[in-house]
């Protein structure tokens, strides 16, 4: 597929909390454009993260690779300003639309459209991919019902 060449910047995101469980919380991105599902320790500040709860923190498009390096996760801590850190996972999912990927280290998953894919490849199970991702921030709450979520 000749020497293509993507690159990846994160951009400020927001999206919604959709559902908390255990640890687990359910974050709709806002303009319908994917859901992840991250544990609470992702989340700055001492809130009780509740359905409603607007989200700010930064993403990115994701890149399929076919060799990693050393990923630094030290920028996913709370105890500084959200900061994009650039991390890796494995696609664990593909259909014709989206693909979901499991992010290395247990921070959850990423389930997005196909065009949120960068690769020369065909979509596969399996696919190392890296990508920007950072710590969350409470900004507000919606008083909307969930199914609106």
């Amino acid at each position: 597929m000749g020497g293509a060449t993507y690159q990846i910047n994160p951009v400020l995101m927001g999206g919604l909390v959709k559902e908390v469980t255990d640890d687990l919380v359910k974050i709709h991105l806002h303009g319908r454009l994917g859901v992840l599902e991250v544990p609470q320790s992702m989340i700055v500040g001492e809130t009780e993260i509740e359905t409603g709860h607007e989200l700010q923190f930064y993403f990115s498009y994701i890149k399929v690779v076919e060799d990693l390096f050393e990923y630094d996760y030290s920028d996913l801590n709370t105890n500084h300003c959200i900061r994009p850190c650039f991390i890796n996972g494995k696609l664990i999912e593909v259909n014709d639309t989206a693909g979901k990927v499991e992010m290395a280290n247990g921070f959850g998953t990423v389930a997005v459209p196909r065009r949120w894919f960068f690769t020369p490849l065909f979509l596969q199970v399996g696919q190392d991919v890296e990508f920007y991702l950072s710590c969350m921030d409470v900004i507000g709450k919606r008083e909307i019902p969930v199914s609106f979520i």
